[in-house]
């Protein structure tokens, strides 16, 4: 039975990996983060009023608008919208209301609710288990050629002999580097029709690309990268690309319906 576990590894790890995906994408948010900050309700109107809006509008069902101070640990300007089935909660960290106008701050919470009504966060995670899965079986048939033409070499016969973590691990940390492209791709995707999904329903393409501007400037990043960058690095669209992208997308413009437009709450 042991030696049957070992050499199905490939399985246990991507069962793992998927939980820890799910804790950090759905149980962190909520159980771990107010560990170290503070969140209060935020009761500022101008705020308060048209993010709940924002939130009806798509079938969010938040009633409090909540605040959390960030700002101890970060210059990052962030939001988000976390829960499910009436627990919903919408949170701004205090950079973004500081540091932001109020159009902005508008934008940035319609690209989070995209992700929200999308399911980005349910999808990411079976995709990410997916890869994890693909990986590491992958690696666990390459690592059982290797032995087999190689077993005197390497001193070891079995994928079940712990000798053969170091080879299992050489070869994960080759293949999670092949498959970086692909998981930072569907990253950038998401991140893109989020975009999008808020161009459309605040139709205010200057709010969201002075948004961008204004992370940008806060984050002293580069706006316009190198292709290799951007294929195993950025997990988000350059920044240039976005607002490129909020300066260009106006399809109410020539009469043409949006690609989320039925998704929106009258």
């Amino acid at each position: 039975m042991t030696r049957r576990v070992r050499e199905r590894w490939w399985l246990w790890g991507a069962l793992v990996g998927m939980a820890f995906l799910t804790f950090a994408a759905v149980i962190a948010p909520v159980v771990i983060v107010p560990l170290f900050n503070s969140p209060t309700r935020l009761a500022d109107p101008r705020v308060v009023v048209p993010v709940l809006s924002l939130a009806r509008a798509n079938g969010i069902g938040a009633g409090e608008v909540w605040e959390i101070d960030a700002s101890k640990q970060t210059t990052r300007m962030s939001a988000n919208v976390s829960g499910l089935l009436g627990t919903e909660r919408i949170t701004l960290n205090d950079n973004l209301l500081n540091r932001a106008s109020l159009p902005e701050i508008e934008s940035v919470m319609a690209h989070e609710m995209g992700h929200y009504v999308l399911g980005h966060v349910v999808k990411s995670i079976f995709f990410a288990a997916g890869l994890i899965l693909v990986t590491l079986y992958a690696a666990h048939r390459l690592q059982a050629g290797l032995i087999t033409r190689f077993a005197t070499r390497f001193g070891f016969t079995q994928l079940s002999d712990v000798a053969s973590l170091p080879l299992a691990m050489l070869l994960v940390g080759v293949l999670s580097f092949v498959v970086t492209p692909v998981a930072a791709g569907y990253s950038r995707w998401q991140e893109h029709e989020a975009d999008r999904f808020g161009l459309e329903i605040t139709r205010n393409n200057h709010a969201a690309a002075t948004a961008f501007v204004t992370l940008q400037q806060e984050n002293l990043s580069i706006p316009r990268r190198g292709l290799l960058y951007k294929l195993w690095r950025a997990d988000h669209p350059l920044l240039g690309e976005r607002i490129d992208f909020c300066n260009s997308y106006r399809p109410w413009d020539e009469g043409k319906p949006g690609r989320y437009e039925q998704l929106f709450k009258k």
